[in-house]
C-alpha cells in the first residue's frame, strides 16, 4: 500500500495534476477570503470555511479522475490488478494519496487563520471543529469520485462523471427544502453531505456527523474494490458475495447512522465548542428546568429551508434537559389553525416566531427575531449595535413565565385627561404579550372599586381627583395596592393637590421644568438632542437583574425630575431608579424662554428621573409605587425597539405586583467576533495572493526540470 501511495504522490507532483488542484483551490479560496473576511474586516472564519467547502464539489474530480481511469486508458490496469498487492490495499493507497493532497490544501488555508489571529481573534476549539467537518466532507467526496474513476474509461470521462455526481448531490440538497413530502425531505436531509457539515460550522462536534462521513467513505471504497474485482477476472475473489456484502454493509451502516443520529438528538451528545457557547445552558436555565412541574410545548414557526440553526440546536438541548419540554417545527403557511389559536387582538405569531405554551396554565408567550438579540448603544455616537444573542434568556424567561400559577392584572385609569388607549396601545400589547391582563377603568364610575391585587396605572393625568375618587384610591393603597405613575414635565401637577398628595405619600415630589443634558456630556443624550436623555440605571432590587444581563440602555425623550429621596420614616423606603448626568440642568420652558442652554439660576443635576417606593400601611400591608418622569419612554414602539425599555417595563410590573422576576439573570452570548485591526487588508491580500503564486512557481520549476 505504501508503494501505491508513493507512486500516486509522484503522479500528483511530477505532473501538473497536483499543482492544478492546489493552484485553483488556493486561488478561489483566496478570493473568498478577501470577499468574506478582508474586505469586511470580519473575524467570522466559520462562514468562510463553509464557503470553501463547496470547492470540494468542484475540485475533487481533479484529484481522482486519473487514479483508476488513467490506468485503464494506458492499459496498465491489468498489470496493477495482477500485482501481489491486494485490491483493498491498492484502493486504499490511491485514496490516501488523494487525501494527502487534500490535507495539504486544507493545511495551506491555515495562512488565512494566521492573518485573522494576528489582526483579530481566533477561537482554537471552534476552529478545530470547523476544520474537522471541512476535511471529512472533502474526504467523502474523494471516496465517491474515486469510485466513479474506477467506472470510467478515461480521466476526462471520470472527471465529468464525478462532477455530475457531486453537482447532483448539491441539487438534491437544495430539493430537500422544496419537496413537500416529509419522508422524502427527511431522506434527502439524512443523506446530505452539506447538511451533515452544518453542525461543525456552528462549532458543534457531532459524533453522528463523523460516523456518517466515515460511513460514506467506507461504502464507496468497498464499492471501488468490488468494481476492480470484477475487472480482475470473470470470477473475481469478491464477486460472488459482492452484491450481498454491499447490501448488508449498506443496511448496517444506514441503521447505525439512523440510530446514532436519533440518540445524539435525544441525549444531547453534541459538544458545543462555538466561540460564544450558543447552545450551552447557563446555571439559571438548568435550575429553571429542574424545577419545572408543568409540561411546556414550543412551536418553531419557520418555512422549510429558512430554519434558524442556532435556535433549533438550542431547542433540542431544552428537550434533552427536561422531559417536561417538547418542541416541533411548524410551517406558518400550512398551519393557519395554530396561528389563530395563539393570536390576540394585539399580537399574531408570524414567520420566524417561537410560541412557548403551557396547556395547564393556558398561557403562552410569542418570541420573534427581536427577542433573540440585544442592542447596545454607543454613548459617544448615539448609535445602536448588536450587543449579543439572547436566545437562551428569552426562551428560559418564557418557560418560567408560562408555567406561573397566577395571572397579574394592570388597570389603566382614564377620565382625567390621561393618555388614551390608542396612545398606550404598545404598552398594553407588551403587557398582554407577557401574559398580564390589562383593563381600563374610570375612577368617576361609582360602581368601580379597585382590587388591591391589581396594579393601577396613571398615565399623566391632567385634571385632579375628586374627593370620592381620592377615597377609593387611598383605600386601595391602604390594602396594599400598587401604582405606576408617569409625570411628564408638561403635566400641571401643581394644580392637582389631591393627585400631588398621593404622589407625596410615596415620597415623590416632582420638580418644575425639563431636564436638559450638558452639551459637553455626549454620552448622556441622543443624536444631538439634549432633551433626549440617556439616563443611568441605578442598582436597586428592581434593576439588579437587568444590569447584570446588560439590559440597562434607555432613552427618555423629554423628562421631568423629582427631588432626591431623603431619609424617611421606617414605613417608607424610596430609591432612585434612573438619574441624569452629573452636569445636567433644569430648564423652565416659558413663553419668554429664548434658549435651551444653561443660564445662571438653572438648577444643576444629577436629578432623579424615576423613583421606586415601598410603604407599609397602617393595616400592615406593603404598598408599592413607581413614578416615571417620561411617559413617552413607556408607550413608544420605536424606543422599545431601540432600547431595553420593554424589559424594564415588565420588571417594574413584576416589582409592583411582588412577583418573582420572569426576566432571569442570563447573560447574552457574544453575537459578533472581534473585527480585524488596521493593516489586515494589505497584509492579508499580500499573503493570500502569494500562495497560489508560490504553487505556480513550484509547478514551473518542477515540471521544467523534468522536461530538461
Amino acid at each position: 500500500m505504501k508503494a501505491i501511495w508513493k507512486r500516486e504522490m509522484q503522479g500528483y507532483f511530477f505532473t501538473a495534476a497536483g499543482y492544478v488542484f492546489l493552484g485553483v483551490f488556493l486561488a478561489v479560496s483566496s478570493v473568498l477570503f478577501y470577499l468574506e473576511i478582508l474586505s469586511q474586516r470580519s473575524g467570522d472564519l466559520p462562514t468562510f470555511i463553509g464557503e470553501m467547502s463547496y470547492l470540494w464539489m468542484l475540485l475533487s474530480p481533479v484529484l481522482t479522475m486519473r487514479l483508476l481511469a488513467e490506468e485503464k486508458q494506458k492499459k496498465t490496469d491489468q498489470l496493477l490488478l495482477t500485482s501481489p498487492v491486494s485490491l483493498p490495499r491498492i484502493v486504499l493507497g490511491k485514496y490516501l494519496a488523494a487525501v494527502t493532497v487534500l490535507l495539504a490544501a486544507a493545511g495551506l488555508t491555515l495562512v488565512y487563520v494566521l492573518v485573522v489571529a494576528i489582526y483579530g481573534r481566533v477561537y482554537p476549539a471552534e476552529l478545530a471543529v470547523n476544520y474537522l467537518g471541512f476535511v471529512l466532507q472533502g474526504c467523502a467526496f474523494v471516496a465517491l469520485d474515486l469510485f466513479l474513476s474506477g467506472c470510467a474509461a478515461t480521466p476526462v470521462t471520470a472527471a465529468v462523471m464525478a462532477f455530475g455526481a457531486n453537482f447532483l448531490l448539491w441539487i438534491l440538497d437544495l430539493l430537500e427544502n422544496a419537496v413537500q413530502a416529509e419522508w422524502i425531505s427527511s431522506v434527502l436531509r439524512f443523506c446530505s453531505l452539506y447538511a451533515r457539515n452544518e453542525p461543525f460550522l456552528m462549532g458543534q462536534l457531532s459524533f453522528a456527523g463523523i460516523l456518517f462521513d466515515f460511513s460514506v467513505i467506507a461504502v464507496f471504497l468497498v464499492l471501488t474494490v468490488f468494481r476492480l474485482d470484477r475487472k480482475r477476472t470473470e470470477k473475481g475473489k469478491y464477486r460472488r458475495f459482492a452484491a450481498v456484502l454491499t447490501a448488508v454493509m449498506a443496511a448496517a451502516l444506514i441503521a447505525l447512522n439512523i440510530g446514532t443520529t436519533q440518540l445524539e438528538k435525544k441525549n444531547g451528545w453534541r459538544l458545543d465548542f462555538s466561540f460564544n457557547s450558543i447552545s450551552t445552558h447557563s446555571a439559571q436555565t438548568r435550575d429553571t428546568l429542574a424545577k419545572l412541574d408543568k409540561p411546556v410545548h414550543m412551536y418553531a414557526l419557520f418555512r422549510k429551508g429558512d430554519e434558524d440553526a442556532p435556535l433549533t440546536e438550542l431547542l433540542d438541548r431544552y428537550a434533552v434537559a427536561s422531559d417536561k419540554v417538547t418542541w416541533e417545527m411548524a410551517d406558518p403557511s400550512l398551519n393557519p389553525a395554530l396561528i389563530a389559536r395563539y393570536s390576540t387582538d394585539s399580537e399574531t405569531p408570524g414567520e420566524n416566531s417561537l410560541i412557548v405554551a403551557c396547556e395547564e396554565t393556558g398561557r403562552w408567550r410569542i418570541l420573534g427575531p427581536g427577542d433573540y438579540v440585544s442592542l447596545s448603544m454607543d454613548t459617544e455616537t448615539g448609535e445602536y449595535a448588536y450587543g449579543g444573542w439572547t436566545y437562551e434568556r428569552s426562551i428560559t424567561n418564557a418557560i418560567a413565565y408560562v408555567t406561573r400559577e397566577t395571572v397579574p392584572k394592570a388597570v389603566i385609569l382614564q377620565g382625567h385627561g390621561e393618555l388614551d388607549g390608542e396612545t398606550v396601545q404598545h404598552f398594553e400589547g407588551l403587557l398582554e404579550a407577557n401574559r398580564f391582563e390589562v383593563a381600563y377603568a374610570d375612577p368617576r364610575d361609582a360602581s368601580w372599586t379597585p382590587d388591591p391585587a391589581d396594579m393601577l396605572v396613571f398615565f399623566s393625568p391632567q385634571t385632579d381627583l375628586n374627593e370620592e375618587e381620592q377615597a377609593k384610591i387611598l383605600a386601595f393603597a391602604e390594602k396594599g395596592g400598587s401604582f405606576l405613575f408617569t409625570c411628564d414635565y408638561t403635566d400641571p401637577t401643581d394644580r392637582m393637590p389631591r393627585y400631588a398628595a398621593l404622589l407625596r405619600s410615596y415620597g415623590f415630589s416632582p420638580l418644575s421644568g425639563v431636564v436638559m443634558a450638558d452639551k459637553n456630556a455626549a454620552g448622556t443624550y441622543y443624536n444631538g438632542n439634549r432633551m433626549y436623555l440617556i439616563p443611568e440605571m441605578c442598582s436597586t432590587d428592581l434593576t439588579l437583574d437587568l444590569l447584570n444581563s446588560g439590559a440597562g440602555t434607555l432613552l427618555l425623550p423629554g423628562s421631568r425630575a423629582f427631588t432626591e429621596p431623603e431619609e424617611t420614616d421606617r414605613n417608607l423606603t424610596v430609591s432612585t431608579l434612573l438619574k441624569s448626568g452629573d452636569t445636567s440642568y433644569l430648564k423652565q420652558l416659558t413663553s419668554t424662554s429664548s434658549t435651551l442652554d444653561r443660564e445662571e439660576g438653572d438648577p444643576q443635576g444629577p436629578f432623579a428621573l424615576a423613583l421606586q417606593a415601598r410603604r407599609v400601611t397602617t393595616e400592615g400591608y406593603v404598598s408599592r409605587a413607581i413614578v416615571f418622569g417620561c411617559s413617552g419612554a413607556l408607550v413608544n414602539e420605536q424606543i422599545y425597539a431601540m432600547t431595553d425599555c420593554q424589559q424594564l417595563i415588565i420588571r417594574m410590573a413584576e416589582f409592583l405586583m411582588d412577583l418573582d422576576a420572569s426576566d432571569l439573570d442570563i447573560l447574552a452570548k457574544e453575537a459578533i467576533r472581534p473585527a480585524l485591526g488596521v493593516g489586515s487588508i494589505q497584509a492579508g491580500s499580500i499573503l493570500t495572493a502569494a500562495m497560489p503564486a508560490a504553487v505556480l512557481l513550484a509547478a514551473l520549476l518542477v515540471l521544467r526540470k523534468r522536461r530538461l
